[in-house]
């Protein structure tokens, strides 16, 4: 028994002796071979081992190949999915011999090349092929398990080319263990090397390689950790020709643009200034149709903040839905950021604060905003409402914008805006839809408050070209003169063009605006009706139909202080500059009617005015109006383009009272009376004076029943006693015609008629004639209206049956004219003697002729007495030497004739009587002449 137990026990020892030699005596191919069978089986592909093959027994079965090479299924580029510079294996002892189950301890793939392919057609060579079924029967003792414990690789590479998508990814200095003890079993991986140039580390864990592989699910963890992303992923997938997901995720960056480089995304922006994002959710679905449900994402940097929650689901055509928040400090910098070339400088807008949801394609989605706002130091807007991107944007929402300095605010936008400088304060609600190139804003409430401007407007507006509006409008300005000149409108200084307000109902384009039911104020001027502002041309041209009221001119065309004033001295006319800018700021084509139009101290009564402005030149025809009590129709012209305005007008009436209309036009009151007047007549000038100064024209008068005021020229007839007695005694300087000269003194007619031709302001009488049935007048002389003064010569007839014992004023039956000199306001009335001395010569002439061939007998003194009317002197008068005697002369002399002695005394009686009538004595011996008594003094 002992013995048998000896034997038994070297036999044992013999065989284990032989199982450790056996090895060693075994080719060693057949190990290759089996290796290659337990690699080909896991992998399920060809693989091929070459090079030298080492081999060890203990603690396992262990062998290492030179090289390895795993086949690439038909049809994908190149012969192998894999190649090895060196693959070490380590098989199991007692599975191999007693359960006919090689288990692979450990696969190492050393310097390996992976190569892995999507086709166009969406196979690829990484999926494992089904296990073809054994031919003939099963081998008793049922079938062959196989399992590699680890499997790692050493400095290798790989390479993924995806044909569909046109990419390629490339891994290098991969250094992966994983774990596999059987395909049932889970998989662990630990991975680290290079992707794409960047450092990466990935763990996961499997719980069935064979299920992921095989189209079935299975569960994975996995993490990635980069210089760049931190990512983790919990849950199902299952791979196949497209892998799917069911789990969840989240992953962190600090650096967006190295992980779209990562993913070999191209964006044209520094993505580097996103700063951090972080997201969390769950995914689920193939990887090209993939539901991504994002719980939380979140971007943050100095440049901006975002916050999403929601839906992504991938495809063809990959959609969005969720809520989102975005915040910019700087406006400016995003649009630095975005690469934007924008016409204006953002940078006045502040920040920018978004709230609202994501929903459509994801690369042009819809957003609707709950809150869309821009917060500078000039600015406060906030849009509510949709947008839809594309290639024109869309909206469909609600606007709300408000600005204390809209001018400021255009200046740093580097926004041109007419009358920049004038825009204040700014409050706009409206409506936004359409595309925001041709956007139609609706319920607009827009007000603007400033120091020179207030306006509101309500209503619509479309901003596709040419630009339509329709609403009301409402503007006004207590210094329109700044408003105009922020808006590079000049004026020359004046007191007008101070302050307009109006309101109307405005429709049309932004170039070519209608308003209708227009109330409009311009400084004392009203207008109502309808008007129309084009300003498609150099400089607006305004259209209407408008009433205006009473509408007063006079500042346009007279000085500052146009306020009615009491009655004071005449005063010169003003040669204060003529405020005329008004008239070349716009054009315009107007009909309009008023109550009562006033220029200066002229009022036209319900006047029908038809009004053309062009370039500074004013045509109006007044077709009909009334004035000074009557009816009239006339044109005027005034043209304030020329260096020197120059006016032109045309005008006649009938049933005017002449008394106010002289009174008021040239300050001269004294003729009263009713009929026509007719006045054409041109001037230029740059101030009133000057225009009066440069009148041109005639003006004609048909009067009757009226009186020349100031003067009773019946009184001074019926006193031509005194005035032959004042002749007689030579005292006519003590002559006192103050009686017949006072502001309640008249002369009435029955007719007056005048016809005067005005050249440089001065009227030159062509015809002035006064009828009563007492009295007639004849004048002649002229009126100078610029120097406000007159000289005419009033030569005057008496019927004696009207007046009695009346005469014509006269010395000695001479008429003697009455002449109206001197200032308007202190005429001067004067007996006209320019006549007077011829007459006396005259008459002289012919008396003394009489005396001298004794017709008479008289002597010198009593002939002058005569003519002048006076008394004969007394006395003895010197003998004149009889026919026929003679006295020696003292010296020799021509013989005169009698003719010529006759002249002679006659002359000398005029000259001496004349001097007596002006109360002076002709002297022996000649004396300075007196200076010439003034005008306008008083006699």
């Amino acid at each position: 028994m002992k013995r048998i137990a000896l034997i038994a026990g070297g036999i044992f020892v013999l065989l284990i002796g032989v199982a450790l030699a056996v090895p060693f005596l075994i080719p060693k191919s057949v190990y290759r071979a089996q290796i290659e069978r337990a690699a080909g089986d896991a992998l399920q592909r060809k693989v091929t081992l070459d090079g030298q093959v080492r081999l060890s027994l203990f603690p396992r079965i262990a062998a290492s190949v030179g090289g390895m090479k795993v086949a690439n299924p038909e049809g994908f580029e190149g012969a192998y999915m894999i190649e090895a510079g060196e693959l070490r294996g380590a098989v199991k002892w007692a599975p191999l011999l007693f359960g006919q189950r090689v288990e692979v301890h450990e696969l190492a793939f050393v310097d390996a090349s992976v190569s892995l392919q999507r086709k166009a057609d969406g196979t690829t060579n990484w999926v494992l092929e089904d296990k073809a079924p054994s031919e003939g029967p099963a081998a008793e003792g049922g079938g062959f398990n196989g399992a590699v414990e680890h499997l790692r690789l050493e400095n290798a590479s790989l390479t993924y080319q995806d044909d569909q998508a046109g990419a390629r990814y490339e891994l290098r200095e991969l250094d992966l263990t994983a774990a596999m003890t059987a395909l049932d079993e889970p998989f662990e991986l630990d991975a680290k090397g290079f992707f794409q140039s960047h450092r990466f580390d990935i763990r996961a864990n499997l719980d069935s390689l064979e299920a992921a592989t095989t189209g079935q699910p299975a569960t994975l963890e996995a993490t990635l950790g980069t210089d760049f992303v931190k990512a983790r992923y919990d849950g199902g997938i299952t791979l196949g020709a497209v892998p799917t997901l069911d789990g969840t995720f989240s992953a962190s960056s600090e650096s967006v643009s190295s992980l779209l480089d990562y993913a070999n995304v191209e964006v044209p922006f520094d993505l580097a200034k996103l700063g951090k994002i972080n997201a969390e959710g769950d995914v689920s679905g193939a990887l090209d149709t993939l539901a991504i449900n994002v719980k939380k994402f979140t971007q943050s940097s100095e440049l901006a903040k975002t916050g999403f929650t929601g839906k992504i689901k991938l495809g063809p055509e990959p959609v969005i839905t969720g809520n989102f928040t975005f915040d910019a400090p700087k406006i400016d910098a995003l649009t630095k950021f975005a690469g934007l070339k924008l016409p204006v400088n953002v940078a006045p807008l502040g920040a920018l604060d978004i709230e609202g949801k994501l929903s459509g394609k994801l690369a042009e989605p819809a957003l609707d905003f709950e809150r869309l706002k821009v917060k500078g130091p000039l600015i406060n807007a906030n849009y509510v409402g949709g947008v839809a991107l594309g290639a024109v944007p869309q909206l469909n929402g609600k606007l709300t914008f408000d600005t204390p300095k809209a001018g400021e605010l255009a200046k740093q936008l580097n926004v041109e805006l007419p009358a920049a400088a004038a825009l204040e304060k700014v409050n706009f609600s409206g409506n936004l839809s359409g595309a925001v190139d041709a956007l139609q804003l609706t319920a607009i409430d827009f007000k603007h408050d400033g120091d020179l401007l207030q306006a509101t407007y309500t209503g619509d507006v479309a901003l596709a070209e040419p630009g339509t509006l329709q609403g009301k409008l409402t503007a006004s300005s207590e210094q329109l003169r700044a408003l105009l000149a922020a808006a590079d409108i000049e004026l020359a200084p004046g007191s007008t063009m101070q302050t307009f307000s109006a309101t109307s109902d405005v429709s049309g384009t932004f170039t070519n605006i209608a308003l209708a039911a227009l109330d409009l104020k311009l400084d004392a001027i009203t207008a109502k009706g309808n008007a129309g502002i084009d300003l498609t041309g150099p400089k607006p041209r305004l259209t209407g139909k408008l009433n205006m009221g009473s509408l007063d001119l006079s500042p346009f065309l007279a000085p500052a202080d146009q306020k009615p004033q009491a009655a004071k001295p005449l005063e010169a006319w003003s040669k204060d500059k003529l405020d005329l800018a008004g008239l070349s700021a716009a054009n315009a084509d107007l009909q309009l009617t008023t109550t009562q139009i006033t220029l200066g101290s002229v009022k036209l009564t319900d006047a029908a005015l038809t009004a053309q402005l062009v370039d500074g030149k004013l045509a109006a025809d007044l077709s009909k109006f009334k004035a000074f009590g009557g009816n009239w129709e006339g044109r005027m012209t005034v043209d304030a383009a020329s260096a020197v305005p120059a006016v032109s007008f045309a005008m006649q009436g009938d049933s005017v009272a002449m008394s106010n209309l002289l009174g008021t036009l040239a300050g001269f009151d004294k003729l009263a009376g009713t009929g026509a007047f007719k006045i054409d007549a041109t001037t230029r000038g740059d101030s009133f004076d000057a225009l009066v100064r440069g009148l041109n024209g005639e003006v004609s008068t048909n009067l009757s029943e009226g009186a020349l005021k100031g003067i009773n020229v019946t009184q001074l007839v019926r006193s031509a006693q005194s005035l032959q007695q004042a002749f007689a005694t030579g005292k006519l300087n003590t002559l006192d015609f103050r009686n017949v000269l006072s502001p309640t003194a008249e002369t009435d007619f029955t007719k007056f008629d005048s016809v005067l031709k005005i050249e440089n302001g001065v009227a030159n009488v062509d015809l002035l004639k006064l009828i009563s049935p007492a009295l007639g007048i004849d004048g002649t002389g002229s009126i100078d209206i610029g120097g406000q003064k007159l000289d005419l010569r009033l030569a005057t007839a008496i019927d004696k049956k009207g007046q009695g014992a009346g005469a014509v004023v006269q010395l000695n039956g001479i008429p003697v004219p009455v002449r109206l000199s001197g200032s308007w306001d202190k005429l001067k009335v004067t007996p006209d003697f320019s006549g007077v001395q011829a007459a006396l010569e005259a008459e002289l002439k012919g008396k003394l002729l009489d005396g001298i061939t004794g017709g008479t007998g008289s002597s010198t003194s009593d002939i002058i007495g005569g003519v002048i009317g006076g008394q004969p002197k007394t006395g003895t008068t010197p003998a004149v030497p009889a026919t026929g005697e003679t006295t020696p002369p003292a010296e020799a002399v021509p013989p005169r004739s009698t003719e010529e002695q006759l002249e002679d005394a006659a002359e000398k009686a005029a000259r001496d009587a004349l001097g007596g009538l002006f109360g002076r004595k002709r002297p022996a011996t000649p004396e300075p002449e007196p200076e010439a008594e003034p005008e306008d003094a008083t006699p």
